[in-house]
């Protein structure tokens, strides 16, 4: 089953969408990357949450966003509609994953990007018609 098409929505929301949670993604990618050199965190729990089941998600999630994203520009944007609204919980769906994982310096950075999803996703949604 496809999403339905949600006509008008400018490009301007979906690009911002897609970007930040490229954001996001690269910037939990980088923070694994670095913390997995530093063995204070390397092998703490919450580390190796990150590592092995929320990043892989959120590296799924990212491939899901750019294929819709695609999609969006040939004029199909339905898809990346329904995915914004999913990522309006993004918070909850990390909820037990704590944000400084790899030391309280990233914990902020981690914050804002994940706060600019949700934002995004919500001014999609919004545009979109999508609740």
């Amino acid at each position: 089953m496809t999403a339905p098409s949600t006509p008008g929505v400018p490009e301007y929301y979906a690009q911002r969408f897609s970007t930040t949670f490229v954001a996001f993604v690269t910037k939990v990618r980088a923070v694994v990357d670095e913390g997995s050199l530093n063995p204070t965190y390397s092998s703490a729990p919450a580390f190796l949450m990150w590592q092995t089941e929320a990043l892989p998600r959120l590296e799924q999630e990212l491939a899901e966003i750019q294929n819709a994203y695609t999609r969006f520009k040939s004029g199909e944007t339905g898809p990346l509609a329904q995915l914004a609204r999913i990522q309006l919980g993004l918070a909850g769906h990390l909820d037990g994953f704590p944000l400084d994982f790899a030391g309280p310096e990233h914990a902020a950075e981690l914050d804002r990007l994940e706060t600019a999803v949700v934002m995004a996703a919500y001014q999609l949604c919004a545009a979109a018609g999508v609740t």
